[in-house]
């Protein structure tokens, strides 16, 4: 019983080390959640959810193989940093153009949307974390505590994407009101190049193998 109980905490700390890194999904939370408001954070982790459920059934039905293969990886890894520069580019630009704008190009979408892109193209290390390390240590529980082990293993790694995110919305949420337009802008400023200085990151991690 220990066995499968353990995998609970296991699942919750290698998850929550994972989303403590700076990424695509924490920097749309934090643009979204300053004119969404709260929910912004708990519905972009549900669409982050939805994927890594897609994903389990690909390693489940066998494909983990494809996820792994070097040439799947550097495929994924320029697409995304390609367009997630583009995305930092036009968001920089459009805060550039105006002088108070609501929203940058990546905010337009619900979270719901935003939480399933920026943990699919948008975000290659997501799938590349699940073809790794997810699926090492998903394998682990499996080992010691058969499917209940990876119920519980599952179970505390989503809790964890659904409290790291919830958090973090709800505190940009709270300080909304303190920022005022030019705490805004630079609030979004920010966002747009963390798009773009990651993009550029997979673009030349993912591309120096190729040259």
């Amino acid at each position: 019983m220990f066995e499968v109980l353990i995998q609970f905490p296991i699942g919750f700390f290698i998850a929550l080390s994972g989303a403590l890194i700076p990424g695509p999904l924490l920097a749309y939370t934090v643009a979204k959640s300053s004119t969404y408001g709260a929910r912004t954070g708990p519905l972009a982790a549900v669409g982050h959810i939805s994927v890594e459920l897609v994903l389990l059934s690909f390693i489940a039905l066998g494909l983990g193989v494809v996820l792994q293969s070097q040439a799947f990886q550097v495929g994924i890894g320029l697409v995304g940093g390609v367009i997630l520069v583009a995305l930092g580019a036009l968001s920089i630009s459009k805060l550039a153009r105006s002088l108070g704008p609501k929203e940058i190009v990546v905010t337009k979408y619900h979270p719901l949307v935003g939480g399933v892109m920026f943990s699919t193209i948008l975000n290659p290390s997501v799938i590349l974390w699940w073809a790794t390390i997810g699926l090492a240590t998903l394998m682990e529980a499996f080992l010691l505590a058969s499917l209940a082990g990876v119920g519980f293993w599952l179970l505390g790694h989503f809790l964890a994407d659904l409290s790291w995110f919830s958090l973090v919305s709800l505190s940009v949420a709270r300080g909304r009101k303190f920022l005022g337009t030019r705490g805004h802008r630079i609030l979004l400023l920010a966002c747009g190049c963390a798009l773009l200085v990651l993009g550029a990151y997979f673009v030349i991690k993912y591309g120096l193998p190729l040259i």
